[in-house]
């Protein structure tokens, strides 16, 4: 099976010899390289060039239009029961996230709802909201469990996304969060329930090999450093690779643990120990921002990026798609906030949403880029070069998906 994208007004490669790329003070390398059409062959990118002429058995007009790897959004939560609408409405009223989470708000809210939930329903929602990411350009996506925080909970949020896997096309990678909040009912002796993720979570969720990674909210009020340190140690005994939420509303030693651990992300990161910065650079541990969160929640301290500039820090940019901090499908929504709040360029955010968020979750070898070789995960867009893509706040300039060759969804 042979397809021909022809017409691209630019191509926007994202191409690089690591399958990564690091902040750099001197300016990012320029993700747009030369021609205007691509061949690919059995779901694989075979060429690139100017006027390819072959023989094919479909063409796909570009219409003068940018044409750009697909999206890969590394950090979300879209197994879950219920919305919180209500909260979101007090937030912007003035009411504090700490606030909310005590008066029976924030994640234990949807916890008690995703517990109620059944197999099916959790499903059928799921599909919904991954249906929705996918017509905006994602075709990797990483989903947490974490509404449960007990285990049967989070083995079916887990069981569910096992099943995503099994029907869709794009690549889905699952991380375990038993570890996202301490429960109600264990307030009183939390360490019984870090006992309980250790001994019968993680084991059951590694028997079922239901999960690619394990994360951790390690955050004053929820888990310590030394917590974090203890749970993920037992994940990485079970091959269960370290994802950390750390330092987001201050700091927590989430990016000490992180450099300690070499974890493979670690996330939000608006408050993290400089020092630590110069250690994630080294381990190549990518640091995922969440933009459309610190916007959503108010949070007025942004991640220090000259800092990551100079010490060539790997970037990506997520939605954290959630009920609560972020109900926010949208990843070049969440790439114009980075732009607006955190002054990231075009080119930073292009990688941030494509190549290095593929490479924290081990796909960088097979997509993230357009290369020959490479699968072709391929968005064709309603615009004409990258920078109107955040330029055009909100909007979704998706027009088609093209997954691993096959065109998906077209306007």
């Amino acid at each position: 099976m042979k397809i021909l994208i022809k017409n691209i007004s630019e191509i926007c490669a994202c191409a690089t010899r690591e399958n990564y790329i690091r902040l750099n003070i001197d300016g990012i390398r320029n993700p747009i390289i030369n021609g205007n059409s691509i061949l690919i062959e059995n779901g694989k990118i075979k060429k690139i060039g100017i006027d390819i002429n072959e023989s094919v058995n479909k063409v796909i007009d570009a219409e003068n239009c940018l044409v750009t790897p697909g999206f890969v959004d590394s950090h979300t939560h879209l197994v879950f029961n219920g919305t919180r609408e209500d909260e979101f409405e007090k937030r912007a009223m003035g009411v504090g996230y700490k606030e909310i989470a005590k008066s029976g708000g924030g994640i234990l809210s949807t916890v008690k709802k995703t517990r109620e939930a059944d197999f099916d329903t959790l499903y059928e929602n799921a599909t919904i909201w991954i249906d929705r990411l996918i017509s905006m350009g994602i075709t990797s996506i990483e989903i947490k469990s974490g509404y449960g925080l007990d285990t049967e909970t989070e083995l079916k949020q887990l069981r569910v996304i096992k099943k995503l896997k099994d029907s869709y096309p794009i690549n889905i990678k699952a991380t375990f969060l038993g570890a996202h909040e301490i429960p109600l009912e264990y307030r009183n002796d939390r360490r019984v329930y870090i006992d309980k993720i250790k001994n019968e979570m993680i084991p059951a969720v590694s028997k079922e090999g239901l999960a690619d990674y394990i994360d951790i909210f390690c955050e004053k009020g929820v888990y310590t450093f030394d917590e974090t340190m203890e749970i993920l140690e037992e994940g990485l005994k079970y091959s269960l690779k370290p994802r950390i939420h750390a330092d987001e509303m201050e700091p927590s030693g989430g990016s000490t643990a992180a450099a300690l651990l070499k974890a493979v992300s670690v996330d939000h990161m608006n408050v993290p120990l400089i020092n630590d910065l110069k250690v994630l650079a080294e381990n190549k541990t990518v640091i995922t921002l969440l933009p459309a969160t610190n916007f959503i929640l108010n949070i007025k301290q942004s991640p220090p990026i000259k800092e990551m500039r100079k010490l060539n820090n790997i970037i990506s940019v997520s939605t954290d798609f959630n009920p609560g901090s972020s109900p926010v499908a949208s990843i070049a929504l969440t790439a114009s906030i980075g732009m607006l709040r955190y002054g990231l360029s075009s080119d930073e955010l292009i990688y941030a949403i494509t190549l290095n968020p593929a490479f924290s979750l081990g796909l960088s070898e097979k997509t993230g880029s357009i290369e020959e070789g490479k699968d072709a995960d391929i968005l064709i867009h309603s615009i004409e070069n990258i920078k109107q893509l955040f330029y055009f706040v909100g909007m979704n300039s998706v027009k088609k998906v093209i997954i691993k060759g096959e065109p998906y969804l077209s306007e």
